[in-house]
């Protein structure tokens, strides 16, 4: 515990940091921390040994005591410790699946801003899994999510503007979206942009536009496009 130890760091956000950058060397010492912050009711503390358990970081795995710790920091309103806990729930990890627990664990980080809880309990909505099946929600909650840059939302938000559920068709908007989560990476993306402009599904049919999504999705190129629309998502 070097770095915590000179007195440059506080102990906590040592192990914080550690646990974060996976440095599995300092783990020992790491855990020493966490387990002692989080028995005196630290709910950072109790997050982060959640995550630790949850991941296996040198201990066993065990999401049993990593939904323990998780749930006590989730009951001191720890909001990230609400969304990796609703995340428990969703996947089934070492309880019963729960999507309405999930959704309600959820709810607290989307109302706050965190993209990651608005795409996940949109995915709820989306399906009708725990809640029930309520579209213009679930475009309300991947409209958040893509506007603070989540891949995933603006995947998603592409493909409901292209469909017209849960909010009025328009193909200028899902070409804006499906092109930021294509730029960003998103393989699907890529591969639904390219098949769109190679049939000319919603765009001008552009077979050279089509090669461009491709080779995206390929790795053969990064990102090149000469559609105004998906320029404009990027440049402003």
């Amino acid at each position: 515990m070097s770095t915590a130890a000179n007195g440059s760091m506080d102990p906590l956000e040592w192990a914080k940091f550690v646990i974060r950058s996976r440095a599995d060397t300092d783990y020992p010492a790491a855990l020493t921390v966490l387990s002692t912050r989080a028995n005196r009711g630290d709910a950072d503390a109790e997050l982060f040994l959640g995550l630790v358990y949850a991941r296996g970081q040198g201990v066993p795995r065990d999401f049993r005591l990593a939904k323990d710790w998780l749930a006590r920091s989730a009951d001191q309103g720890n909001r990230d410790a609400m969304f990796f806990l609703a995340k428990i729930y969703v996947r089934g990890y070492g309880v019963p699946t729960d999507q309405k627990k999930a959704a309600e664990l959820f709810a607290a980080p989307a109302e706050a801003g965190d993209a990651r809880a608005q795409y996940e309990l949109g995915l709820l909505y989306l399906d009708g899994t725990g809640v029930g099946r309520d579209l213009a929600r679930c475009a309300d909650l991947m409209q958040q999510a893509a506007d603070r840059g989540n891949i995933e939302a603006q995947f998603v938000l592409g493909q409901l503007y292209r469909a017209g559920a849960g909010v009025a068709p328009d193909l200028k908007e899902a070409v804006k979206w499906l092109g930021a989560a294509g730029i960003n990476g998103h393989k699907g993306a890529q591969l639904l942009l390219g098949n769109m402009y190679a049939a000319g599904d919603g765009v001008p049919q552009d077979a050279a536009e089509a090669d461009r999504w491709f080779d995206m999705a390929d790795g053969k190129s990064s990102f090149k496009t000469n559609d105004p629309s998906v320029v404009q998502q990027i440049h402003p």
